[in-house]
């Protein structure tokens, strides 16, 4: 084992000194940081003011549609105006002016020109600026057509004959806004055209129902779900997702380093004065140490990064310190790095035992498509098994021990039973062990084999000598 530990050692040394390994380090945290910052960048300079025409024959809906773009603007401005007076108490600087944002949406007149006696020629001669060949003039600067809403004419129904045209069919929020508007209206008109009270309608249209979530698992008197026990669902799935990269990437790392080292023959030297089985055991051991710095290393940063952003006020704040909690919770955290390790030497030792027979890269890219095959799987019954931790689902790729690392780390949140948890585990332990041992064998007889790389069946052949 003395030189199985020297072996870890250099593979430690050699791999975390790469630049890539201190740029995925130093990235990690950049990321966590912009997903926190860059949607409301975005949502806030990024994204235009979007201008539209409105189409309204019987001239009843355009004040409609024009009060529903106030009402959401005065929130706009509203939820401004209180992040910028919460960055004025947190940093006690009253002098900073406020600078109101810039309006989501805008009505706009048609072009000139454009206006026919007909409906039908008024949206033909529109086309040019819905498909975005031609300007609009607006307050003047040159301004796309985003979207127009024709209305019909009062005596046709116009639940089913309001037209919205639109090329972005992506960014739905105008459409959805005028929608609601359109309906609110049509239902309150329809409350006066039966006689109904108008006091008597905005008393019912005020009528909401507070939905409270009881989880009976809970004590009695304690059973109301907290928003941090809803983010807590969903949480693992994060974790997932790290548990993911984590694996494939120090497991290539380690399959890159094999092949490298026995394609420039570094690897007849090192088996000079260690053992077949020990040098793969330090490589292993090696190896996993830069995963484990990796994984602290994205955790702390991960730390840090919501530990600045719980001081802060709103939504966003409430977000980072119930995270925070779940980050350094010891039923996610410990299963976590235990089932990071395991994934690991279940992955890496077949990677290991991949590279020892192929030259190049290439030839183990071959050899790489199974794997990933195999990985995705967990990728995609992330949300299905997040959604019912204690499904048939969850339980039947649990027992996969390719996938219990993922399938078990998916279900903490559900608290799944504990024979189960244990049993699930024992059993990943002992694939692993057997998975080692055999990857041993077919590193010992292919670390030194030269020529093409074996079929997949001459892996068992490997295996077998002695």
């Amino acid at each position: 084992m003395k030189y199985s530990f020297l072996v870890a050692i250099r593979e430690y040394i050699e791999n975390v000194k790469t630049r890539g390994f201190w740029v995925g380090i130093l990235l990690f945290p950049v990321l966590i940081a912009a997903s926190f910052q860059v949607p409301r960048l975005l949502d806030k300079y990024a994204k235009p003011t979007r201008d539209f025409c409105v189409i309204d024959p019987s001239g009843g809906f355009v004040k409609v549609i024009d009060a529903a773009l106030e009402a959401a603007y005065a929130k706009q401005l509203k939820a401004a105006q209180d992040e910028w007076a919460a960055k004025q108490k947190k940093s006690g600087d009253s002098k900073g002016e406020f600078k109101p944002p810039h309006r989501n949406f805008r009505r706009v007149e048609l072009p000139d020109g454009v206006q026919a006696a007909s409906v039908d020629d008024t949206v033909r001669n529109l086309r040019p600026w819905l498909k975005g060949d031609k300007k609009l003039e607006v307050e003047g600067k040159p301004e796309e057509l985003f979207a127009l809403v024709l209305l019909p004419p009062l005596e046709i129904s116009i639940a089913h004959k309001t037209e919205f045209w639109c090329s972005n069919l992506a960014d739905t929020d105008l459409s959805n806004l005028i929608e609601r508007a359109l309906k609110e209206e049509l239902r309150n008109r329809e409350f006066l055209a039966r006689g109904v009270d108008r006091k008597e309608f905005e008393r019912i249209n005020k009528i909401e129902v507070e939905f409270d979530r009881k989880d009976p698992k809970k004590a009695e008197g304690e059973e109301k779900v907290s928003q941090a026990e809803e983010v807590r669902q969903w949480a693992p799935v994060g974790f997932v997702y790290m548990l993911f990269v984590g694996i494939m990437t120090v497991a290539q790392m380690l399959l890159s380093s094999t092949i490298e080292e026995k394609s420039n023959r570094i690897v007849e030297v090192l088996l000079s004065s260690v053992t077949p089985w020990e040098l793969m055991l330090g490589k292993l051991m090696g190896v996993a140490l830069v995963g484990i710095t990796m994984l602290a290393a994205w955790l702390a940063s991960l730390y840090g990064v919501l530990s600045f952003y719980s001081g802060g006020e709103g939504k966003s704040g409430n977000i980072a310190v119930i995270l925070l909690n779940l980050v350094i919770s010891p039923g996610l955290l410990l299963p976590f790095v235990c089932y990071f390790l395991l994934g690991y030497l279940l992955y890496s030792s077949m990677l290991l035992a991949v590279g020892s027979t192929c030259n190049t890269l290439k030839d183990a890219q071959n050899f790489m498509g199974p794997v990933m095959t195999v990985l995705m799987v967990p990728l995609f019954t992330m949300i299905p098994v997040a959604k019912d931790p204690n499904g048939i689902l969850a339980h039947v790729i649990s027992w996969v021990p390719l996938f219990t690392p993922f399938a078990m780390m998916n279900r903490m949140a559900g608290d799944p039973p504990v024979w189960e948890v244990a049993g699930t585990f024992a059993l990943l332990v002992v694939s692993v062990v057997f998975t080692v041992w055999f990857s041993g064998r077919i590193f010992h007889n292919g670390i030194l084999r030269t020529g093409q790389p074996p079929k997949l069946l001459e892996f068992l052949k490997l295996a077998k000598k002695g």
